[in-house]
């Protein structure tokens, strides 16, 4: 068995960390260097998000089933919302 003497100088003969680490580093700058110089000139960190369109339901009163590209909470709300209006309607 070893003493804690011995296992203190075996772990300084590993020199992969600092390996590893200086190799993280680099790729860390690496990958923000070039995001830096990919941006278009006055193009700002922040992005413009697009708006989701809003789903509504017909005139009619009928509620069709969910759309493409509606997020099932979405759908619940519409359809929530049409079957109260039709409550409201009576």
């Amino acid at each position: 068995m070893k003493s804690f003497k011995q296992f203190q100088e075996g772990l300084g003969q590993l020199k992969i960390l600092p390996t590893l680490v200086k190799g993280a580093a680099a790729t860390y700058a690496i990958k923000k260097g070039a995001e830096f110089l990919g941006r278009k000139k006055g193009e700002s960190d922040i992005k413009k998000t697009q708006p989701k369109p809003k789903f509504q339901n017909p005139s009619d009163g009928s509620i069709p089933g969910r759309q493409s590209g509606e997020s099932l909470k979405d759908y619940y709300n519409r359809r929530n919302q049409g079957l109260q209006n039709q409550i409201d309607k009576i």
